[in-house]
């Protein structure tokens, strides 16, 4: 783009956009002239185009009265000392109303021999050209999407904004860590402000319970091979309607409500502590009844031991179901009618919260096929391990749920945008975008909080 000698007035700038705004109307008019019978669908597409080149040109014009005020205190931001005006310099911003250009005043400081633009910092550009509208929207998407190209293809069959897959990728980059950054600040306020809490008067407890739960996944880090990502939920636990699968009767049974999620790469101690500070930042002190609710890897348990001790516990009743499925295959591996039987009877045995007699179930399944003893020894200690987390019929009379199928799924969705085919990430590169995924799956309310905040710390001297 070539530098304009000077800028233009406000009267000028007014005659131009009256003029693009007249050439438009009479180009919409004379289009409905020719296409009086056009359906609905050709003309949206027609204004829609419209919409773009007048909404570029406006901003272009508010952009070039703004860009020729110049400050009469200048002064540079890194001496102190007076900058010169040199001329007005072009860029071009990638925005939601289209591709504008604008003039900026371009300054010059003579003691640090630096040129510095104002305008670009009044402008809030987050960003060398893209508007902060563009950055927000690519950051949002690659919170959902399967890939970077997927990203920027679907925004610009969107809204028509055009950026390459690099871009893309250069700003989940960088605004992924500000991302991040944001939520460790929040993490060691809300630190800080448990370490003055003082335990509520009991009647100030929320009528409202609340649950965690955890599982991990795998995801391919280069140069390290396969590394554990671990997934924590944090829910409410409201009651629905559901069908009874027994009776065939609708009842209303506790369901996982209002689901936010956090997670790292690495063990179980960092989560532990991040469900802990998601917790306090939702309300867990105040609940009135709390739940964690897993399958059987112990580090769940230490985990609840640790920072939810005071909670109802709940092996997922999938998983326990699992493992009773493999007790039979292993005794009854033809799947006659004794198999069914035997199966039929374990569960509800377990449904109603006796886990001991399953086990002593299994372990005498040994006297028909003591070939498969150590195999039905460690199924039977699964449920004489957790049987004081097995009782299902009287946490879901009590409306809980009894499955773990909120962060099965969180593991899953999440996981998912780092094992496509041919994927292999940088630690930096997956940690950066994890925050970004997390943050969207825990809603649009959640995203849009932690992105005012970001746009706030780079506002912020």
């Amino acid at each position: 783009m070539t530098k304009q000698e000077g800028p233009k007035s406000p009267a000028q700038v007014k005659q131009e956009l009256l003029e693009e705004m007249e050439r438009v109307a009479s180009e919409l008019l004379e289009w409905q002239r020719m296409n009086p019978g056009s359906d609905f669908g050709a003309m949206e597409q027609q204004l829609l185009e419209w919409r773009k080149q007048l909404g570029e040109r406006l901003t272009e014009g508010l952009l070039e009265i703004q860009g020729q005020r110049r400050p009469v205190d200048a002064q540079c931001a890194q001496c102190g000392g007076g900058l010169s005006y040199k001329y007005m310099q072009g860029m071009w911003i990638v925005s939601r109303l289209g591709t504008v250009q604008v003039e900026r005043a371009y300054y010059y400081c003579a003691a640090c021999q630096q040129g510095h633009v104002p305008l670009d910092e009044q402008l809030g550009l987050l960003t060398k050209h893209l508007s902060p509208g563009v950055v927000e929207q690519l950051t949002w998407l690659n919170g959902h999407t399967a890939t970077y190209g997927e990203s920027v293809q679907i925004l610009e069959q969107l809204t028509g904004v055009q950026v390459s897959k690099s871009t893309g990728w250069r700003v989940v980059q960088e605004y992924g860590a500000r991302l991040g950054a944001q939520i460790a600040a929040e993490a060691e306020q809300i630190k800080a402000q448990a370490r003055e809490w003082r335990v509520p008067a009991r009647g100030k407890a929320e009528r409202r319970r609340m649950g965690v739960s955890a599982d991990g996944g795998m995801i391919y880090i280069r140069g390290e091979g396969w590394k554990e990502l671990k997934i924590g939920t944090l829910f409410e636990v409201e009651m629905q309607p559901e069908r009874d699968t027994g009776t065939g009767d609708i009842e209303s049974y506790g369901h996982a409500v209002r689901c936010s999620y956090v997670g790292h790469l690495g063990g179980p101690e960092k989560l532990g502590e991040q469900l802990w500070i998601e917790a306090q930042r939702r309300g867990w002190p105040l609940a009135q009844e709390g739940l964690v609710i897993g399958d059987g890897a112990a580090w769940i348990w230490g985990l609840r031991d640790e920072h939810f001790p005071a909670t109802h516990m709940l092996v997922d009743w999938y998983h326990a179901v699992e493992h009773l499925e493999r007790a039979k295959q292993i005794a009854f591996p033809e799947g006659d009618v004794a198999a069914s039987r035997w199966i039929n009877s374990a569960k509800q045995t377990l449904y109603q919260g006796h886990a001991r007699r399953v086990a002593r179930s299994i372990q005498r399944l040994i006297q028909h096929c003591p070939q498969h003893a150590p195999a039905l020894e460690t199924e039977a200690h699964y449920f004489n391990t957790h049987h004081r987390r097995m009782h299902y019929h009287e946490l879901r009379t009590d409306g809980w749920p009894i499955g773990s199928g909120m962060t099965e799924s969180a593991v899953k969705r999440t996981a998912a945008r780092f094992k496509g085919a041919g994927m292999r990430w940088s630690r930096p590169g997956a940690e950066n975008l994890l925050p970004v995924r997390l943050a969207v799956l825990s809603g649009a309310a959640r995203f849009t909080e932690l992105w005012q905040r970001v746009l706030a710390a780079h506002i912020s001297p």
